[in-house]
């Protein structure tokens, strides 16, 4: 069993703005340099001892993964590409309401199963979660306690699979407004799981752009 420590980057403008990072890059932004700092101090105030430390390549996540390992004496930061986050292809640099305004069959369409959602050119969550999957396993089975550092909505699909739920609608694109710093004990990471999740009925409604943002 594995504590796995899921830490929030600081956010971008696309947070602000409700756009869809997608695999682009974004600087962390004045607001977000103060969340960096608040993630330093719960991590320092934890009983939190990283013996390893995972990120999505690129900032703003490998930002925040540095100040961290700054903060722990030079723990080592290891960028994975599998932790990149989901391809969202057309969409990416997109507002969420736009996207929404765009496709609202294929939203409709992916009520019950908004893992399934895959924007053109893009990847769908649960393919995503697959490539997680490969990196996470040998994760847990190698460290006692060790951090990721994951932008939206890869981070959402993580949580997902690690609390045995599926995503909502509302977060399929910009992922759920989430912690800087969450905990959860897994002895596996089951991307077959994740595909069957079922949503949570009452989530599911905010199909026209009535979901809130999610952090990047």
């Amino acid at each position: 069993m594995s504590r796995i420590v899921l830490i929030r980057p600081g956010q971008t403008d696309y947070a602000a703005d409700s756009r869809l990072l997608g695999m682009l890059e974004m600087p962390i932004n004045q607001a977000g340099l103060l969340e960096v700092q608040q993630v330093l101090a719960q991590i320092s105030a934890s009983d939190l001892k990283l013996e390893a430390l995972f990120t999505t390549p690129g900032d703003p996540a490998f930002g925040t993964a540095r100040a961290i390992s700054e903060q722990l004496d030079g723990l080592r930061i290891r960028q994975l590409d599998e932790l990149r986050n989901v391809d969202q292809g057309l969409w990416q640099g997109l507002p969420e309401s736009q996207v929404r305004k765009r496709y609202p069959r294929l939203f409709r369409s992916c009520r019950e199963k908004p893992q399934a959602i895959c924007a053109p050119e893009g990847e769908s969550l649960s393919e995503a979660c697959e490539r997680v999957a490969r990196v996470l396993n040998r994760a847990i089975r190698k460290y006692e306690v060790f951090g990721i550092v994951a932008v939206e909505p890869i981070a959402t699909v993580i949580r997902c699979t690690l609390q045995q739920r599926g995503p909502t609608l509302a977060s399929c694109l910009c992922g759920e407004d989430r912690k800087l710093v969450e905990c959860f004990e897994a002895s596996e990471f089951d991307p077959g799981a994740f595909v069957n999740f079922e949503c949570v009925p009452d989530t599911i409604e905010a199909t026209t752009g009535a979901a809130g943002p999610g952090r990047h």
